[in-house]
C-alpha cells in the first residue's frame, strides 16, 4: 500500500481466530471467500492475487478459474503436496475419529532452540513477552494453546491435490517465492509448482535462505515485498 498499490486483504471462512469455526468450513467455503473478494475488485483494470501457504493454493485456483480477471499470481511458501510418515497418510481417515491436533504437544521445551522459536512467535504478538520454561504449568498451557482441527487439515490436503491437478491450466504470470529453510512446506514444492505451471508466462522462482515458513514476517520480509513489487 505504501507503494501506491491498493491492497485488499480478505478473511477466509472459518479464519476468524476461533479453531471451532474451522470445523464448520472447508475448501468450498474458502474458495467462495476468495471469489467474493475477487468480485469486490471487478472495477479495477489489473488485479494481482497473492497468498501464503494455503493462500497461495487458493490464489492459483482462482487464477485458473478466472484467467481474464487476474493479471498475475504471487505464490508464497505454497505447497503442491504434503509428504511424510503414517501420520500424514492417516489424516483423511483420522478426520472422522479425532477432532484436534496439537502441534506443540511433542516438542521438547528443554531444547534452547525450541524455547527461542516459541518466544519469537510470542513476541510477534507482544514484543515484551517473557516465558518461564522452567514452570511445568506454563509449558503445559503452551502445549494446549495451539490446536488445529484435523478435518481442516484434511480439507487442506484435498484442496492442494485439487490445485496440483489443474496447474497445467494456469496462464497468468507467476511469481514463486520459497525459503530453503521452510519447515512446514517442503521446499521441493517450489520446483514442482514451477514445473507443472508450464502455461504460465512469464514466471519466476526466487529463493530465500534465512526464513522459515511465514516469509512475510521473517528476516527476509523486505526481499519478499521487493520481489512482489518488481
Amino acid at each position: 500500500a505504501t507503494q501506491g498499490i491498493r491492497v485488499y486483504g480478505m478473511t477466509l471462512a472459518g479464519h476468524n481466530g476461533s479453531p471451532e469455526a474451522l470445523l464448520q468450513n472447508g475448501r468450498k467455503q474458502w474458495l467462495t471467500s476468495v471469489e467474493t473478494g475477487l468480485a469486490q475488485l471487478a472495477r479495477y483494470p489489473q488485479v494481482f492475487v497473492a497468498g501464503l501457504s494455503m493462500g497461495g493454493v487458493l490464489s492459483l485456483l482462482v487464477a485458473i478459474r478466472y484467467p481474464k480477471n487476474i493479471s498475475g499470481v504471487i505464490a508464497l511458501s505454497t505447497p503442491t503436496r504434503f509428504t511424510g510418515g503414517w501420520q500424514i497418510r492417516a489424516v483423511p481417515l483420522a478426520r472422522y475419529f479425532i477432532t484436534w491436533f496439537y502441534p506443540l504437544q511433542n516438542l521438547n521445551f528443554n531444547d534452547p532452540k525450541v524455547q527461542a522459536e516459541v518466544l519469537q512467535q510470542a513476541r510477534l504478538r507482544d514484543p515484551n513477552a517473557t516465558i518461564d520454561f522452567s514452570d511445568a504449568q506454563t509449558v503445559a498451557a503452551i502445549k494446549q494453546m495451539i490446536r488445529i482441527p484435523i478435518p481442516a487439515i484434511a480439507e487442506l490436503f484435498r484442496l492442494t491435490d485439487q490445485c496440483r491437478r489443474q496447474l497445467g491450466k494456469l496462464r497468468s504470470p507467476l511469481l514463486i517465492i520459497q525459503s530453503k529453510r521452510d519447515q512446514t512446506v517442503n521446499p521441493d514444492c517450489a520446483f514442482e509448482l514451477y514445473r507443472l505451471t508450464e502455461g504460465a508466462s512469464p514466471k519466476s522462482l526466487f529463493w530465500l535462505t534465512q526464513s522459515d515458513h511465514v516469509i512475510t514476517t521473517g528476516p527476509e520480509r523486505k526481499e519478499v515485498y521487493q520481489y512482489s513489487i518488481d
